[in-house]
C-alpha cells in the first residue's frame, strides 16, 4: 500500500473562499486552544476575537496592510516571492525624515509645505524601488533566489535605519532618548479637529467610530484608493504588467519571443518596493512620525503581514482589502490577548501563524488529491 499524490484535473469548486474560511476557523480554534491551555478561558478568547473585526482601532492597520498587499501582489503574480517589504519600508522613511527635519523643518509658506511633502512622497518611492530591486539584480544576474536575499536585506535596512538615528538623525529634543525629533505639525498627514461624541447605542458608536478613523486618515486612505486603482492598471492594461502575469506562469514564452525576462524580473520587483515606498511615506507622515531605536523593537511588523495578506487572498485582485481587513481584525484581537508571558507581537505572530500553517496545509489539498493505492 503507498500512498499517491495526484495534481486535480478539476479544481474544487469554491475552493478559494473555503481555504479563506477554514484556514480562518481553524486557525482561531488552534489558537484558542493553546491560551485555553495557558488558562484563558475559550469564551473570553473568542469574544475578543470577533469583537476586534468591529473595533474602529483596525483602519490604520487596514489602510497599510491593503497597501502592502497591493506592493507584494504584483511580485507574487511574477513567481517573485518579496519577503523584504519590512525593510523596504522602513528604510523609506530616512528620506522623509530627512526632508522635513532638516531640508525644510520651517516651512514659510502653504506651497512650501506641499512641496516638501511631495518630494518626501517621491524619493520615499524611489528608494523602495532601488531597495527592492537590489534583490532583483542579484536574482536575475547571479541567480541567487530573491528570499532570502529580500530577508536579509530586511535586517540590512534594521541597521542602517539604527546606525542614523543614533547617529547623525538622533534628535535634539528626545530626552536622552535614541530617536528622532518628531516631524513637524505642518507635514502630518492626518485630519485634526475632530469630535466623536459618544452616541449611547453600540451600533452608532461603532459605525460613527469607523467615520471618525477613515476621516482622520482620510489623506492616506486617498493613497490606498490611488494604490489600487494603479495596481489594477499596471496589471490589466499595460504591457509589463501582462509580462509579469506571463513570468509567473511561463516565462520560457516570454524568452520565445523576445523578451528580456531579467529586466521583467528587476522591474516586477522594482515596482513592487516602489508602492511600498510610496506607502511608507504615508506611514511616516500620518501616524509614525518619527524614529526610534532599535527599529526592530519599535516594528508593528506590517512588511511581514503583508505576506499573509496576499496569501490568504489567493492573489485575488479584488480579495486583498478582505485579506487586510482580517489580518488587521486578527492582529488587534492579538494584541489584546496577552497571556503566558507573550506581548502582543507574539500573540498577533501566534495567531496568524496558525492560520497560515492551516492555510498552507488546506492550498496543496485545493491543488494536489491523496490516494491510496
Amino acid at each position: 500500500m503507498r500512498l499517491l499524490v495526484m495534481r486535480r484535473k478539476e479544481p474544487l469548486r469554491y475552493g478559494t473562499i473555503l481555504i479563506i474560511l477554514l484556514s480562518l476557523a481553524v486557525g482561531v480554534l488552534l489558537y484558542t486552544l493553546i491560551l485555553s491551555l495557558q488558562g484563558r478561558s475559550p469564551v473570553e478568547v473568542l469574544y475578543t476575537i470577533t469583537a476586534s473585526f468591529a473595533s474602529p482601532s483596525v483602519v490604520k492597520d487596514f489602510i497599510i496592510l491593503t497597501m502592502l498587499g497591493y506592493a507584494l501582489l504584483v511580485s507574487f503574480k511574477g513567481s517573485l516571492w518579496n519577503i523584504g517589504a519590512e525593510g523596504q519600508l522602513f528604510i523609506s522613511t530616512i528620506p522623509v525624515i530627512v526632508l522635513t527635519l532638516y531640508v525644510a523643518p520651517n516651512p514659510s509658506t502653504p506651497l512650501e509645505t506641499i512641496a516638501v511633502i511631495l518630494a518626501s512622497i517621491v524619493i520615499a518611492t524611489a528608494t523602495g524601488a532601488l531597495w527592492a530591486s537590489a534583490a532583483g539584480f542579484i536574482r536575475a544576474y547571479l541567480e541567487v533566489d530573491e528570499v532570502p536575499v529580500t530577508l536579509i536585506l530586511n535586517y540590512v535596512a534594521y541597521y542602517t535605519v539604527n546606525i542614523l538615528v543614533i547617529g547623525p538623525l538622533k534628535g535634539t529634543r528626545v530626552y536622552g532618548y535614541n530617536r528622532t525629533d518628531e516631524i513637524p505639525a505642518a507635514y502630518r498627514l492626518y485630519i485634526t479637529g475632530l469630535q466623536r461624541t459618544p452616541a449611547g447605542n453600540p451600533v452608532a458608536d461603532t459605525v460613527m467610530g469607523f467615520v471618525y478613523e477613515a476621516l482622520y486618515y482620510l489623506p492616506w486612505l486617498i493613497a490606498m484608493v490611488l494604490i489600487m486603482v494603479f495596481t489594477w492598471f499596471l496589471l490589466n492594461k499595460t504591457q509589463i504588467g501582462l509580462r509579469v502575469r506571463i513570468l509567473g506562469s511561463n516565462p520560457d514564452y516570454l524568452k520565445s519571443i523576445g523578451v528580456n525576462t531579467r529586466l521583467t524580473l528587476v522591474t516586477a520587483l522594482a515596482l513592487s518596493g516602489a508602492i511600498v515606498g510610496f506607502t511608507s511615506a504615508f506611514y511616516t507622515l500620518s501616524d509614525l512620525l518619527r524614529l526610534s531605536y532599535p527599529v526592530e523593537g519599535q516594528t508593528a511588523g506590517y512588511g511581514y503581514l503583508a505576506i499573509l495578506v496576499a496569501w490568504l487572498s489567493m492573489l485575488d485582485y479584488k480579495l486583498i482589502p478582505v485579506s487586510a481587513y482580517i489580518i488587521a481584525s486578527l492582529r488587534t484581537a492579538g494584541i489584546n490577548l496577552q497571556v503566558g508571558g507573550l506581548g502582543g507581537l507574539e500573540q498577533m505572530l501566534l495567531l496568524i501563524g496558525l492560520i497560515l500553517a492551516v492555510y498552507t496545509i488546506l492550498r496543496f489539498l485545493k491543488d494536489y488529491e491523496v490516494r491510496v493505492g
